[in-house]
């Protein structure tokens, strides 16, 4: 297991960090290849049937990102409104339809693609490219500190109904371990170090916020993992769920400083 994990770490973080500092279209096409993959492992946890609402789902993901790399943050509110308006349209044409899909539908654009359209626009900030990679390294760095910190010094459980294996120690491990990693990435923030290991801080909490979101929804769909495509990992949700809610914090938390 940790050698799977730690193979796919070493694969896909160059990747994702090679991405972020080219921007531009390599940027647009992972989020667009790895949102698509977690909105298929959503559909699937919460055993959505129909594949026409899939198809629209997955349709209405690739405009969403694409005007929201060309664009901005403005038109957000327009396309999630316009994209609800049709989908209930299409809706009353193959009425009768099991209404849960369709809340699967909606939920999947508010969960997976408006959240994955912060990418674009962190990275489009005045020295986006170091704000969004301190979001994620501080993120990396919080979920290896928890994961240690809980495997080594883990008594406490943290919330055990929503995930059993998730302890208090392993969670301040975490804060730790991203309010460091900020502090020695201060300078190319143009921040002070208290200042940095604040924000590390506040984006580990956002994050475990956001893995237990995630935990909470496999919970539900009575999964031990979203899927199967990143091995040691599970699927793709898993390993992004921290970094679903912490880049869109970090986006306006720095939208707010600059």
């Amino acid at each position: 297991m940790f050698r799977q994990r730690l193979l796919s770490a070493l694969i896909g973080i160059p990747i994702v960090i090679f991405s972020v500092w080219n921007g531009k279209l390599m940027l647009y096409g992972l989020i667009l290849l790895i949102s698509t993959l977690a909105l298929r492992e959503l559909y699937s946890l919460g055993g959505l049937e129909r594949k026409d609402l899939a198809v629209i789902g997955l349709l209405g993901n690739f405009i969403i990102l694409t005007i929201a790399y060309l664009g901005d943050a403005n038109q957000l509110l327009f396309m999630l409104i316009s994209f609800f308006i049709l989908l209930n349209i299409y809706t009353v044409f193959i009425f009768p339809v099991n209404l849960q899909g369709l809340m699967l539908i909606i939920w999947g654009k508010l969960y997976v693609t408006c959240l994955f359209a912060h990418f674009f626009w962190l990275r489009a900030l005045n020295n986006g490219f170091f704000l969004l990679l301190s979001v994620l390294l501080a993120t990396w760095a919080s979920d290896t500190g928890a994961y240690a910190c809980g495997l080594t010094l883990g008594k406490r459980k943290l919330i055990p109904a929503v995930s059993p294996k998730k302890s208090l120690e392993g969670a301040v491990g975490g804060i730790l371990f991203a309010g460091v990693t900020l502090v020695l990435l201060a300078p190319l923030l143009n921040m002070g170090r208290l200042q940095a290991a604040v924000i590390g801080v506040f984006f580990s909490l956002v994050g475990q916020f956001g893995d237990l979101a995630e935990s909470a929804l496999k919970r539900w769909g009575r999964a031990k993992d979203s899927g199967k495509f990143l091995p040691g990992h599970g699927g793709v949700l898993d390993r992004l769920d921290s970094l679903l809610f912490a880049v869109p914090a970090a986006y306006y938390l720095f939208l707010f400083l600059l």
